[in-house]
């Protein structure tokens, strides 16, 4: 494949045509529509010309920077340069450095949801279960018995796939434990169709998470967890740029497709320093439901916070990039969750690239002109 770096939107596009038509079966029209669909929503845009050409615009950014169209919008791509954007970590580059920090042989003890909570289950706080056959009815049973509401989650797949939360009740009967039992088994293969992922065939169900009120005030309907990435070089474990994830609008999950907030925190002094941002570029000093300041919030216990995800980050023998997801509980932190690609998220808040300073850190920099060489 031949590129080549340029400000002129019909080079741009002359050069997205080509590679679309190179890689005809990634871009499937179903992948296409895709993309255009993203550019409905983030750009003014009505005519198909302008959709079109905007759509191409987006893949030759994918292919010159390694940005999938989401983030080429939340990280304001089309207003930068070449050389600012080279100071970014785009999400194809991170990938780079990830394949570099940790084994890939080992990824399934952070995305295989079981094996993480066998790994870590000291830290988690909860009771968690697995279900994937009839046999494990009577385990569902005494689960629910104690935790008549709950969460469900894939096995293997993140980003908030197929997470979603079961309310029943105590008196619930036998027969409607089994038919709820048998639904849930049903998700799995229906998960896997809608979500083109996932190869376990197995569901965790987690005991809802107390939060504690000195974080749940922030939005009461979800976990607003904090994400702190770590990065093993040597015996010396880095704490960078970790930032807080805020739900919105009475949803339980926070995630992007619910317009939830990213805001940054100090990592010396776990004060949030930055407004909380959507990736739909919209930016909140107060919670836009409670009115609760975002800016200058302190994260309470964050020294206990860092201590505890070194400790996570020092039993990881051959993984040494992760985000972690904590949460506060009325008896201390507790793991969510560990991330295997972790995202660079903080980019976005901070308004500034930081791969210098990451690539300072690791003492490893990337090489060539694109990031499909590397």
């Amino acid at each position: 494949m031949e590129l080549f770096i340029t400000n002129d939107l019909e080079k741009q596009i002359e050069q997205a045509k080509a590679i679309v038509q190179e890689r005809k079966k990634y871009y499937s029209d179903e992948v296409l529509e895709s993309i255009k669909n993203t550019v409905r929503e983030k750009t003014n845009y009505t005519s198909e010309d302008s959709i079109n050409s905007e759509m191409y615009k987006t893949i030759y950014f994918y292919w010159a920077y390694g940005c999938p169209v989401s983030e080429y919008y939340f990280l304001d791509f089309a207003n930068k340069s070449h050389d600012e954007i080279k100071e970014f970590v785009t999400m194809r580059e991170k990938v780079v450095y990830r394949n570099r920090l940790n084994k890939f042989e080992d990824a399934h003890l952070l995305n295989n949801k079981w094996d993480t909570y066998n790994l870590f289950k000291d830290f988690y706080g909860r009771d968690v279960i697995k279900i994937e056959k009839d046999e494990d009815f009577s385990v569902f049973c005494d689960f629910i018995s104690n935790h008549p509401e709950f969460v469900v989650k894939p096995t293997d797949m993140g980003g908030g796939s197929g997470v979603h939360k079961v309310t029943t009740n105590l008196n619930i009967s036998y027969e409607e434990k089994y038919y709820l039992f048998k639904k849930l088994l049903s998700e799995i293969e229906k998960n896997k169709a809608l979500y083109q992922r996932g190869s376990e065939n197995s569901l965790i169900i987690e005991e809802l998470i107390d939060q504690a009120p000195e974080l749940s005030v922030m939005h009461p309907d979800s976990v607003n967890g904090i994400r702190v990435t770590t990065v093993k070089v040597g015996n010396k474990i880095n704490i960078v740029h970790p930032w807080f994830k805020i739900g919105r609008g009475g949803q339980f999950l926070t995630s992007a497709v619910y317009g939830t907030l990213d805001a940054c925190i100090d990592s010396d002094s776990g004060k949030v320093i930055t407004p909380g941002y959507t990736e739909n570029n919209e930016s909140f000093e107060n919670h836009p439901d409670t009115g609760i300041q975002i800016l200058g919030f302190q994260i309470p216990y964050w020294d206990q916070l860092l201590t505890v995800v070194k400790e996570l980050a020092s039993r990881l023998d051959t993984i040494n990039y992760v985000g972690w997801d904590m949460v506060l509980t009325k008896n201390g932190w507790a793991l969510m969750e560990g991330n295997f690609s972790g995202d660079f998220m903080w980019q976005m808040c901070l308004k500034r690239g930081t791969k210098r300073e990451f690539e300072d850190m690791i003492g490893w920099k990337l090489t060539k002109d694109f990031w499909w060489q590397e």
